[in-house]
């Protein structure tokens, strides 16, 4: 069992590879990449740098339903940004944290050198934040108190 000392990293929990488009992409072929790779969001790339994301949500709300835009429009016009990330050595908690105080439910992951390596979402930190509980259990089975 994890002691409390041993988080859960980033890097253990996101999402790889990362499903990506560029810039330039038009929406429906952006929704079809989601499609075929059963994933609710997409990176956006201009050129080798990631500057955004698209999500399911972004199609609907800022495409679709705005009624502003055509399945043709470019991923630059809808996709949020710029693009959060997180660095792939930090904690499941820093992570959740972290998307609290930026208002996301996707963080881009990189590695040491800022280079994208993953996406983890507010879904993957809920179902691997299990081991917390069974922190918390192992501790009061000990008397743990925090007076």
């Amino acid at each position: 069992m994890r002691l409390l000392k041993e988080s859960i990293l980033v890097h253990e929990i996101m999402s790889r590879p990362v499903v990506s488009a560029g810039i330039d992409e038009n929406i429906l072929g952006i929704a079809k990449k989601m499609k075929r790779a059963k994933v609710g969001s997409v990176i956006i790339f201009d050129g080798s740098k990631p500057v955004g994301i698209i999500t399911e949500r972004d199609i609907v709300r800022r495409a679709i339903a705005a009624g502003s835009m055509k399945i043709t429009s470019k991923a630059k016009a809808i996709m949020s940004k710029p693009l959060i990330t997180i660095k792939s050595g930090e904690t499941l908690e820093r992570a959740a944290d972290f998307m609290i105080n930026k208002r996301v439910k996707k963080l881009g992951v990189i590695d040491g050198k800022g280079k994208l390596v993953g996406i983890v979402s507010e879904s993957d930190i809920i179902r691997n934040a299990n081991y917390l509980i069974d922190v918390l259990k192992e501790l009061l089975a000990t008397g743990y108190t925090s007076d």
